[in-house]
């Protein structure tokens, strides 16, 4: 599964701001992500006036774990506070993810199946 975020700046951050603040203010971010259990990889680029952070986590149930973790919260609300939102929150599923779903579907729809 990849998480894909992007993050739009909304606000002014701070007098004295620099662009190597908000860097490191999303590099600290996807470092405390990175130490929640199930979370994987955690990377972050520049995009079209945003910055994108790319996580790679277990499941959906992760992402309730990163809600709830002080670590987690401190490190996106300094990002919060550099005047960033959530623009987009986006998770793909790779197929093997995808299947048990689709399985169960096709299970309460036979119909949907052709031979």
């Amino acid at each position: 599964m990849l998480r894909i975020t992007t993050w739009r700046m909304i606000g002014a951050p701070p007098a004295g701001t620099t662009p190597q603040t908000a860097f490191q203010a999303v590099q600290d971010m996807c470092t405390a992500l990175e130490k929640i259990p199930g979370a994987g990889h955690v990377r972050w680029y520049i995009g079209n006036q945003s910055i994108v952070t790319v996580g790679e986590p277990e499941n959906y149930g992760v992402a309730d774990a990163i809600l709830k973790s002080p670590q987690a919260q401190q490190a996106v609300g300094k990002v919060f506070a550099l005047g960033y939102t959530i623009a987009e929150d986006l998770f793909l599923l790779d197929l093997s993810q995808a299947m048990p779903f689709t399985q169960a579907q096709l299970a309460a729809a036979p119909q949907l199946v052709h031979a």
